[in-house]
């Protein structure tokens, strides 16, 4: 018999007495008694999409993994997203019995997801005490204006405008009134230079613009929903119009709605202040390091209305086809994210928190130029407006608002014809009597 024959048959014998011992009864002291053997508890596991960008995205990661570690019947996994995308892949994966448990959505989309029956509404999983520690505003960019007034997301972080400036320039702040700052721009720029330096560089998109739209007392729609540009609200917009006008025909001002032009300025370093968003906050550090200042956008006058800019947050939205538990466990995971760790690691990140609870002084590890743009972000934020989220807003009322700048700017309308323009088709495209 060869080595071969002799270990098939050594191994099939082996096998053999496998069997054999599998197949006898356990005896009492191979059983496991309870006090050994405790079944682990089973583990909810929750979905959250997010389109966060690097490096926020890790952040969010930091504090899921946290927030996992501290819990022992939930679990939840983050999955990223396109931000273009996000909310139509939510309503999409709903529609077809899909989904994550939660999204974070940027707060402009809500009334979509909330047409197409995306998401749920959260009164009653959070107390008015609860809410009312958020920033009011922010608080506004997740309801919804229906009859009631229901909420349907939850602000996290938030975004508004202000002035970003190089304090090199300046033995203090800059002025605090529009037309001071604009004749200290002027005195700054100097077109001769190679490279060119502006005092001020502005991107006359409309986000950039609108709020001082109402700093003119200009309204789109008054407080029932109804047009009034174009009669209690003309002579606002006009003057509006006609200040925006002004600025980009200025020729030592670079305001431009080209905004490419004026964002490839400021990288050069040509530029001495902008307007911009508080997301941008790490790329004028970048550029100014020690010099960046930051400051609340500048009145018309001394007396004049507050500069409304728009606040738009990231709402925390619940799927719609979650069940009684899924919704209590997220409702708990979003307090945690709302919570004085979680915010002030969100504000180490860049992002704007929207808790009041957390103290802006009382923040030991933070760098003193997050604290001092925190501040004012926040200061910004509470005399903003939230932006609009209705699908109409978006959909229609944006884009005729954004026509009538440019027709403005492009000297194809005068003020007036372009506000009574705007009054027309707004309400021919919202189906509203003439």
């Amino acid at each position: 018999m060869t080595a071969w024959q002799h270990m098939g048959r050594f191994l099939v014998t082996g096998l053999l007495l496998c069997c054999l011992v599998a197949c006898q009864p356990l005896s009492a002291e191979s059983i496991p008694s309870a006090a050994t053997a405790q079944p682990l508890p089973a583990r909810t596991v929750l979905i959250l999409w997010h389109a966060w960008p690097d490096p926020q995205d890790r952040v969010l990661a930091g504090l899921v993994d946290r927030y996992n570690r501290s819990q022992s019947n939930v679990q939840i996994i983050v999955q990223s997203h396109s931000v273009a995308t996000i909310s139509s892949d939510l309503a999409l994966a709903v529609s077809e019995g899909g989904g994550p448990h939660m999204t974070l959505i940027k707060s402009h989309t809500l009334g979509t997801l909330v047409e197409t029956g995306t998401i749920l509404p959260l009164d009653g999983y959070f107390t008015t005490t609860e809410l009312g520690q958020l920033l009011p505003t922010t608080l506004a960019t997740g309801q919804l204006q229906t009859t009631p007034a229901q909420i349907y997301g939850i602000p996290i972080t938030f975004d508004t405008l202000a002035l970003y400036y190089n304090q090199a320039n300046f033995a203090a702040t800059p002025p605090a009134d529009l037309p001071t700052l604009l004749r200290v721009a002027r005195g700054l720029t100097d077109t001769q230079s190679d490279p060119s330096t502006w005092g001020l560089a502005f991107n006359l998109s409309l986000d950039r613009t609108i709020g001082y739209l109402y700093a003119f007392d200009g309204r789109i729609f008054d407080t029932q929903n109804n047009v009034v540009i174009g009669t209690t609200g003309r002579a606002g917009a006009e003057a509006w119009l006609a200040w925006v006008e002004s600025l980009h025909s200025d020729p030592q001002i670079l305001a431009s709605t080209d905004g490419i032009a004026v964002e490839n300025a400021i990288m050069r370093r040509e530029v001495i202040m902008t307007f911009d968003w508080s997301y941008a906050l790490s790329t004028y550090h970048d550029l100014w390091q020690e010099h960046l200042g930051v400051a609340m956008l500048p009145q018309l006058g001394e007396d004049a209305p507050p500069v409304q800019p728009y606040v738009q947050t990231d709402l925390m939205v619940l799927n719609a086809r979650s069940s009684s538990t899924e919704r209590q466990m997220t409702s708990d995971f979003i307090r945690y994210l709302l919570g004085a760790e979680a915010q002030g690691i969100l504000l180490q990140a860049g992002c704007q928190p929207t808790s009041r609870l957390l103290d802006l002084e009382q923040q030991p590890d933070l760098s003193p130029y997050l604290r001092e743009a925190a501040i004012i972000f926040r200061r910004q934020a509470e005399q903003g407006q939230p932006m609009p989220n209705r699908r109409e807003a978006n959909e229609i009322v944006w884009n005729v608002l954004a026509e009538m700048q440019a027709n403005t700017l492009r000297h194809l309308l005068t003020p007036e014809q372009a506000v009574s323009e705007t009054e027309d088709l707004l309400r021919q495209r919202l189906n509203l009597t003439p």
